[in-house]
């Protein structure tokens, strides 16, 4: 009992956990050891897949997440990557049965606070709890990062694939822009006086400054309808586009024309008929309209294997990240990037005379 002269003891404040693990077994263990240490409480969240780590995250604010390395669709280390471009100021906590050399390398290359083996989770609880506690003692309001063509594509993406609403505010030298999204949907976009899908493609071809996302807040007006899928590869296509020509005007001085196909298909009505999106381990994250989704995927695969063959040929070009198929009315796109994939099928309609 505390004498009346003794000084009031304070409550320290609990800590917010996301425990990701395909295993229900050991997710118990875990929480089970962690809801005995009552100084400070834990609250526990759990989840046994990416999905569902979102939607978690999403829905609750949380001072460090584990993360299994081994689970299905996604494993720990590719989510490990899409966590630490989004909010990089979260502690994350890697686990594996198997904790090799290269994984750890790999995880602590990447972010993560710790890299941890669930036999030292299962007979060792005692020894690691300090270090996880101090790890939860750095909990982030949202997040801040580098603006990377490849970052930005993926923080987008993530964005939209979970239905989230928010504002990416981005400022490089000399300007900053906003994209809107709401519930999943990129509805705006502006920077300097451009608005738009002109806006999103200038934004997504900034090469340097910085990013932070921000709450919701409802835009002026709505200047961007249609599929996110669609408007990203569209933005990274008028982007390369705009490097293109600025490049080739420092070259030359040429003034380019587009050519009558070109400017046609450019003013065309285009509408997506087809997505496919899948992992690095050829798993489909995402389909639409996709009939021989699987069939989409192992393309993928083999344009990734030949891109990165090219890439070791031809070390001067690097590795290539997007295919475009153009016909007289379609167009296929495909994304190419190690962690994940995306097939994209549009048709074209010419405008009408």
């Amino acid at each position: 009992m505390t004498s009346p002269d003794s000084p009031p003891t304070r409550s320290r404040p609990s800590h917010r956990i996301l425990l990701v693990d395909d295993s229900p077994d050991f997710i118990e263990l875990f929480k089970d050891h962690l809801v005995k240490k009552r100084d400070p409480s834990w609250i526990v969240h759990t989840a046994d897949n990416y999905a569902e780590a979102l939607n978690c995250l999403k829905a609750n604010q949380v001072d460090l997440v584990v993360l299994d390395i081994n689970m299905p669709v996604m494993d720990g280390l590719q989510f490990l990557t899409m966590l630490k471009r989004s909010r990089p100021a979260l502690p994350v906590v890697l686990l594996s049965g198997i904790v090799t050399p290269e994984k750890r390398d790999y995880a602590l290359q990447h972010g993560a606070a710790l890299v941890l083996d669930k036999i030292d989770v299962a007979g060792g609880f005692e020894s690691i709890y300090p270090a996880l506690e101090a790890t939860a003692e750095a909990p982030a309001e949202g997040f801040k990062g580098m603006v990377r063509q490849v970052g930005l594509m993926e923080l987008l993406q993530m964005e939209c694939l979970g239905r989230k609403s928010s504002v990416l505010e981005i400022k490089a030298s000399n300007t900053d822009g906003r994209i809107y999204i709401s519930e999943g949907s990129i509805i705006h976009a502006e920077i300097g006086g451009i608005f738009g899908e002109k806006a999103l493609a200038r934004l997504y071809g900034l090469k340097g400054g910085e990013f932070h996302l921000a709450a919701f807040t409802q835009p002026s007006r709505q200047t961007i309808d249609g599929q996110w899928e669609g408007l990203l590869m569209e933005a990274a296509q008028a982007s390369d586009e705009l490097a293109g020509e600025l490049a080739a005007k420092e070259l030359g001085g040429v003034d380019l024309e587009p050519s009558v196909d070109a400017a046609q298909l450019g003013e065309a009505d285009r509408r997506i008929e087809e997505i496919v999106l899948s992992s690095s381990t050829n798993d489909i994250l995402y389909q639409w309209n996709a009939p021989h989704a699987e069939r989409r995927v192992t393309l993928l695969d083999w344009l990734l294997v030949k891109s990165a063959s090219v890439g070791k040929l031809l070390p001067a070009l690097g590795r290539a990240d997007r295919l475009e198929i153009r016909e007289a009315r379609s167009r296929v796109i495909c994304l190419l990037q190690p962690e994940r994939k995306m097939f994209v099928r549009l048709s074209m309609t010419p405008p009408q005379a």
